[in-house]
């Protein structure tokens, strides 16, 4: 574990991490996709398989910004312990992570259900563990030794 007069190093090391495992999903999808033999969609864009999956998955989202107003105002009107607030931080992670997840497995299921002869399905369920597993083990290594959490 590494201890840091101010911040400036750690925030260097924390971005250099987010840098090495962007690199690291951006080449594991590239490979995942030659393999699969599947269309990289457009950046920052939603690729809806159908209708049914849009509606839905805009409910999803919809569901997700309550969820997270409802735990903000619960943690502001019941909290008096600012060192709870790491807490709620890694808390609110966990939440946008299932969520994400409940989005993309649905993705998945959709992609499976009615896209037919195409392996965009396998490519959205290996993304899904592959991320996941990255994020597990970041945490159970308190970030490679970087944070003590």
């Amino acid at each position: 574990m590494y201890y840091y007069e101010d911040n400036s190093g750690l925030l260097l090391d924390i971005v250099i991490l987010i840098g090495v495992f962007s690199l690291i999903i951006f080449i594991f999808n590239s490979i995942m996709r030659k393999l699969l033999n599947v269309k990289r969609p457009k950046w920052f864009s939603n690729n809806y398989v159908n209708k049914v999956h849009e509606k839905y998955d805009k409910r999803l989202r919809l569901t997700s910004v309550i969820v997270y107003m409802v735990a903000g105002l619960y943690f502001i009107f019941t909290t008096n312990n600012i060192s709870s607030d790491t807490d709620f931080a890694l808390y609110l992670f966990v939440l946008g992570m299932a969520f994400t997840g409940i989005q993309e497995l649905f993705r998945a299921f959709m992609e499976w259900k009615y896209l037919e002869g195409k392996n965009d399905y396998l490519f959205t369920l290996s993304q899904v563990i592959f991320i996941i597993t990255l994020v597990i083990v970041t945490f159970r290594s308190d970030f490679f030794g970087l944070l003590a959490l």
